[in-house]
């Protein structure tokens, strides 16, 4: 399944999809998710297939912060 790059005008998220339709959908719940405890209206103003760098990138950052932190027990 392809991931689409989806993006407001100040935030995108990287969804898997079917098409770009059902990348639309899916990325709503995702970029509310963005601004949590807050009502937003969400204006999609971008959904193309995202490049591999793009793919690559936020493979790594969502590596990086679901990593917990090194036991204390680790560094003696």
């Amino acid at each position: 399944m392809p991931t689409f790059y989806v993006a407001t005008l100040a935030r995108y998220v990287l969804v898997d999809a079917a098409n770009e339709t059902e990348a639309r959908t899916l990325a709503i719940p995702a970029l509310q998710a963005l601004q949590p405890g807050r009502t937003v209206p969400i204006e999609i103003r971008t959904v193309r297939p995202a490049s591999d760098d793009e793919i690559e990138l936020a493979n790594w950052h969502r590596e990086m912060t679901e990593d917990p932190a090194p036991d204390a027990s680790d560094w003696v």
